[in-house]
């Protein structure tokens, strides 16, 4: 018998020896492990209410990593979904899609968002039997409107849309999905609870809070910044659904630094930091030091009251830059986000 349950953040390491495992088969180990890089630990930790997961005797078979966008009050997003190839094609996917969307319509929402590659044919043709529609893009392959660079340079993605409510195609020979998710091109309007204090300003950047549109801007630098391929480790969800609690530096126009972050829906005391970065010029400025007293403003703004974050064992600079800012890092954790893949966290009160 499958039992469906809320996910836990003890499930995360499950959770990625499945999709290391279960794609096993359409990708050599090296991509595999890539893929599993899509689903960090901080999608248990702060989506974990919004998440599903499938199990039986033997352990879990399937789950659902979404979440209700904290930018877009009709929205929810679908961000990461597998299936035990044991289980594929007996109707697992939909039932966890189904439930989700009993979730989100419970709580409001009448819109549901999910993302895949334009090679994905399993998991396009699954969507469109969920009853998705796929957004226009800005070029076309195969008869698909697809996102050039949609998640950064040659990533490109197909995004989907589906009102809560529209039937379903009901096609019973659709594939279950490989995997994932994500979408939202409009900025919504600013909602009062989440928009910051009056904003002040260190001469000479101006600072504001995010747009969708500022991830292009974001992404096209991080590799230059950090010096070494890390423009992977930020996808647009991030900004699309949370950039009411992101924070752009600029100067004459310029991107000079930036905070991404949210409040986390699962932990109602708890804001989070994901990424951020300040132009190599602009370093030793004061701008980080600003950008995250502009975060904590926001947080306490909102009730929260520990900012959290974390960074690699190996980044001195970040580690010496948390401790100065009031952040307690914790002993770097083994497998944290991952095989191999060794984080030192850090909290904050507020």
């Amino acid at each position: 018998m499958h039992d469906v349950r809320r996910a836990r953040i003890a499930d995360h390491p499950t959770l990625v020896e499945c999709v290391q495992r279960w794609w096993g088969d359409s990708r050599t180990p090296e991509q595999a492990r890539e893929l599993s890089l899509l689903l960090p630990r901080l999608f248990l930790q702060h989506f974990a209410g919004t998440s599903l997961v499938l199990e039986d005797e033997t352990g879990i078979r399937a789950f659902l990593v979404g979440f209700h966008s904290a930018d877009h009050a009709h929205e929810a997003y679908i961000h990461f979904v597998g299936v035990d190839p044991e289980l594929r094609k007996r109707g697992v996917a939909r039932r966890l899609y189904t439930a989700f969307f009993e979730h989100a319509a419970a709580a409001g929402r009448t819109e549901v968002r999910a993302v895949t590659s334009p090679r994905n044919t399993g998991s396009i043709a699954f969507h469109r039997a969920m009853g998705f529609e796929p957004d226009a893009g800005d070029e076309e392959v195969d008869g698909l409107p697809v996102h050039s660079d949609y998640d950064g340079p040659g990533q490109d993605r197909v995004t989907f849309r589906k009102k809560l409510g529209a039937p379903e195609a009901g096609t019973s020979g659709a594939r279950e999905p490989e995997a994932r998710a994500p979408e939202a091109r409009a900025p919504e309007a600013r909602t009062s609870e989440a928009r910051e204090p009056e904003p002040r300003t260190l001469e000479p950047f101006t600072t504001r809070a995010a747009v969708p549109e500022d991830f292009d801007a974001v992404v096209a630098v991080i590799d230059d910044w950090w010096g070494r391929p890390a423009s992977r480790d930020l996808t647009r969800v991030f900004v699309n659904h949370f950039h009411e609690t992101s924070l752009i530096a600029e100067r004459d126009g310029e991107l000079a630094g930036f905070v991404i972050g949210f409040l986390s829906p699962s932990n109602p005391r708890e804001a989070y930091i994901h990424f951020t970065g300040v132009a190599p010029a602009w370093r030793r400025t004061g701008l980080g030091r600003f950008l995250y007293e502009r975060f904590f403003a926001m947080a306490r703004a909102n009730g929260r009251t520990v900012v959290k974050a974390l960074t690699s064992p190996q980044n001195d600079r970040s580690i010496a830059f948390h401790r100065a800012l009031g952040f307690t890092p914790s002993a770097p954790i083994a497998d944290y986000d991952g095989p191999s893949l060794d984080r030192v966290t850090f909290r904050r009160e507020l």
